[in-house]
């Protein structure tokens, strides 16, 4: 029983004083506060190491999506107004065009046009890879398809090499070429405190020759282009 005054109660029980409650009632709030403070902080942790863990995987699945296309990338032989044949690949520093094979999703059958860009809109960049058909027409948007590779990035820079020193020379821009780069460098800079990593991809062309080509000397093309 509480005793204000600070004394037992009249039956002599043994009771609480009024100072003693209003005591462990501030040290129960106390303890509620720093419990539910640990909660919150337990959250915001939890819900932290999820985002940097999904930023992570989206960084190594691009990567790896990355490898597989550039380095299957297709050395088409075309020609124009009968010069000498060049290679169906265009890149720049900012952006890259070349045939690989079809995506899995697709069958595998063919050839597919990919385009390496970078899109910024509303202080915002991302790099997006751009897909359609080798034969489908350039003005039909049906059977292209885009898809986002990585986002909220600062840029993107691609860089070109022909492999033949062992301190490889890279180069800015890659197009009207004899011959596929050996090498190709991917380096993402992501903006100031984003933690993400990203090393310099460099990645190695796996097709040397165009094998559908059957070249003619006479009209310098490959015979049924």
């Amino acid at each position: 029983m509480i005793n204000a005054r600070g004394g037992g109660d009249c039956g002599g029980e043994a009771g609480f004083t009024l100072v003693e409650v209003l005591v462990a009632l501030a040290l129960f709030s106390l303890l509620i506060s720093l419990l539910f403070g640990n909660v919150r902080f337990g959250l915001r942790a939890w819900r932290s190491a999820g985002s940097h863990e999904e930023l992570l995987g989206r960084s190594m699945a691009s990567q790896d999506l990355l490898r597989r296309l550039i380095g299957k990338a297709y050395p088409m032989l075309v020609s124009s107004s009968g010069v000498d044949p060049t290679i169906d690949f265009d890149g720049a520093k900012e952006s890259m065009s070349f045939l690989a094979d079809a995506p899995v999703v697709t069958g595998g059958a063919g050839r597919f046009r990919f385009k390496l860009i970078t899109e910024s809109k509303d202080d915002r960049t991302d790099l997006v890879v751009n897909a359609a058909p080798e034969l489908a027409s350039s003005k039909s948007s049906l059977m292209a398809t885009r898809s986002l590779l990585l986002t909220d990035i600062d840029r993107v820079e691609f860089s070109y090499s022909d492999g033949a020193k062992a301190e490889a020379a890279w180069r800015d821009s890659w197009a009207k070429q004899s011959a596929l780069p050996k090498l190709v460098k991917v380096r993402v800079v992501f903006r100031s405190g984003d933690s993400r990593l990203w090393p310099d991809l460099v990645i190695a062309s796996n097709i040397a020759a165009d094998v559908s080509c059957v070249y003619d000397t006479i009209t310098k093309r490959c015979r049924g282009r």
